[in-house]
């Protein structure tokens, strides 16, 4: 399992619980660094994309253009999940390292 940070997969969110995002194959950017992803051999940390697009929402980050994948992060919805229990894709599609880190930065914002 090779996943790599800024990777978007698509997962099975199910279940959860109240306004947490679901989904059974919901677009996810990967947070968590590549080594940490190999090491743990398939716990990564993600984060969940929406359609919604809202500039005023500081905690929904638009995807940059020109990707197959479009919408926001949700910032504040951080998970951190194991592969080998959940249904899961690799969409082939790798954000910039930029973006990874202004989302994380927003993260951090929220929870220091």
């Amino acid at each position: 399992m090779n996943i790599q940070r800024g990777e978007i997969i698509r997962i099975n969110l199910n279940p959860t619980q109240g306004r947490e995002q679901s989904g059974n194959a919901r677009p996810c950017l990967v947070l968590s660094n590549s080594q940490f992803n190999q090491r743990r051999k398939g716990i990564v940390v993600i984060t969940p994309l929406t359609n919604t697009v809202k500039p005023e929402v500081k905690t929904l980050v638009q995807v940059p253009s020109g990707f197959k994948v479009t919408g926001s992060v949700i910032a504040e919805q951080v998970r951190t999940i194991d592969l080998k229990d959940r249904w899961w894709q690799a969409t082939g599609e790798i954000l910039p390292e930029d973006f990874v880190d202004l989302v994380t930065h927003i993260f951090k914002q929220i929870i220091s």
